[in-house]
């Protein structure tokens, strides 16, 4: 049996309930990215209604709907198209 160098650690992950990165998971994100997306995580956890989108490497799309119905999630879809082409324009003036 192997013991850890660093015992404490390993009990604040098994306490925290992670595990350490493997070099294929890291992140490529900026910290303050991560940040950002962990309180958008954190905000679903909450109720608050989201949709997930990820392009895959072949170009398919994965998505998910989070305490939202399908009418919702694409109503929120087009909330997020409008503000965005309201900021293009209004940075094109």
């Amino acid at each position: 049996m192997e013991i850890p160098g660093d015992i404490d650690a390993v009990l604040k992950r098994i306490l925290n309930g992670t595990r350490p990165v493997a070099k294929s998971d890291r992140s490529v994100l900026a910290a303050e990215d991560e940040a950002y997306l962990a309180s958008l995580i954190d905000a679903i956890r909450t109720g608050r209604r989201a949709v997930l989108i990820v392009e895959d490497a072949d170009e398919r799309l994965r998505y998910m709907f989070s305490n939202a119905s399908p009418a919702e999630a694409v109503a929120m879809l087009g909330k997020v198209t409008e503000a965005t082409g309201r900021r293009i324009a209004e940075s094109d003036m």
